[in-house]
């Protein structure tokens, strides 16, 4: 691995990372209880700590469905300050159906394994 791209790989942990204490953040200011979220999403009762503490890796789908539940602006955990294309990006994915958000996410991961 080159060094640019040790650079690059650590960026990236460090945006996901970023999103997750964001999710945090946003859930604890909240107040509400992490299983109860995950419930409402749909998942099982463990479903949130653990994607919160990096032992999961949701789908778009998922991380929508609980931004929904717990009336998080999605934009919010991925900028500071989205710009209009982040915003209409964000927008769009928000009213995606379950099956066509994860097409989108299998599109996503197969760009990023080249």
């Amino acid at each position: 691995m080159t060094r640019h791209e040790d650079k690059t790989r650590l960026s990236a942990d460090e945006g996901v990372e970023l999103w997750r204490q964001r999710l945090r953040q946003a859930l604890d200011i909240r107040g509400l209880d992490y299983d109860e979220v995950s419930e409402a999403a749909g998942n099982n009762p463990e479903y949130v700590s653990k994607v919160l503490n990096g032992r999961f890796n949701p789908t778009v789908a998922r991380i929508i469905r609980i931004c929904e539940v717990a009336n998080i602006d999605m934009a919010y955990l991925f900028s500071d300050e989205p710009n209009a294309d982040d915003r209409s990006v964000l927008d769009k994915a928000a009213d995606l159906t379950e099956d066509d958000a994860k097409l989108v996410n299998r599109l996503i991961s197969s760009a990023r394994a080249r």
